[in-house]
């Protein structure tokens, strides 16, 4: 996985945007459509996260240490579900955010 990923990932995914998804859609759909000075990094970063999803390149080890483990799975595939809906959400049509995984 290549830095900007990981940076979008913990993000994302961390304790700093996981309760407002939608400020940072609302960035990433703004640089896009402005074709702002973000734009680039989004497009890597849109790009990045699907190659982690294509791939499975990411443990559950690594994606706890990216988000502080805020966000538990008990599976990778539960995992991989769960980022395919978030890119779906943050760079393409999906309205809503992905639901998150029931935490203990």
């Amino acid at each position: 996985m290549d830095e900007l990923t990981g940076i979008f990932i913990s993000r994302a995914f961390g304790p700093d945007c996981l309760n407002e998804p939608e400020v940072l859609k609302d960035s990433i759909r703004n640089s896009f459509e402005l074709r702002g000075p973000f734009a680039r990094s989004y497009e890597l970063q849109r790009d990045g996260l699907a190659e982690v999803i294509r791939t499975r390149g990411m443990s559950l080890a690594e994606w706890e240490e990216l988000t502080e483990g805020v966000i538990d799975f008990p599976g990778e595939d539960e995992l991989y579900a769960y980022l395919q809906r978030a890119h779906a959400y943050f760079f393409g049509d999906a309205e809503a955010p992905p639901p998150l995984p029931p935490q203990d």
